[in-house]
């Protein structure tokens, strides 16, 4: 039988994992620092650029609207009698609230629809009734605006407006009079 000869180093390999795992070990501890440092980091800038879920930190400027933050801004109510001008007038004073609130698109319909009273607030809890609750609040804006023009803006209305507006003509009046009692402002 033949023996082979192997060389021998003196060292087992039992006797080289501790010195992997100390090396190993030395790197984690001297990374860690690093590690947090960067995750602080990141959690504040997060917080700072309005993405933090929990609906703080950050200085605001682009963390979503909220229902207090929009009815801070004193949004009109619309009751459904005001006719066509008033429904328009409304959906500009709308927008406006809507811009400055920094509401986004998936909160505008539900937002806006608390502002509906008497019959336009009927109104629509036949529109939710129809469509279902889910459905008629994840209408867009645009969407939302035309049911209620179809509702509240007859197109024998806009005719006697438009036939208004093609004959309108300015008596007795300088130019800011006449646009500053102009039934449709000017800007």
């Amino acid at each position: 039988m033949t023996t082979r000869n192997t060389r021998s180093t003196g060292s087992t390999p039992n006797d080289q994992t501790p010195d992997i795992a100390q090396l190993i070990a030395q790197q984690v501890q001297n990374d860690i620092p690093n590690i947090v440092t960067q995750v602080t980091a990141g959690i504040d800038n997060r917080r700072r650029s309005g993405g933090d879920q929990s609906g703080e930190g950050g200085s605001g400027s682009s963390q979503e609207c909220t229902y207090k933050t929009f009815m801070s801004c004193k949004p009109k109510e619309f009751h459904g009698k005001e006719g066509a001008v008033g429904l328009l007038s409304w959906f500009d004073s709308m927008e406006s609230v809507l811009h400055i609130s920094k509401c986004s698109d998936n909160r505008k319909v539900e937002y806006v629809a608390c502002q509906l009273q008497g019959r336009a607030l009927t109104w629509w809890n036949i529109q939710v009734q129809t469509r279902g609750r889910e459905a008629a609040y994840n209408l867009s804006w645009e969407d939302f605006k035309k049911l209620l023009i179809e509702e509240y803006f007859p197109k024998s209305e806009l005719q006697k407006l438009e036939a208004e507006f093609w004959n309108h003509s300015m008596k007795g009046m300088d130019v800011d009079k006449y646009t500053c009692n102009a039934p449709f402002p000017f800007s």
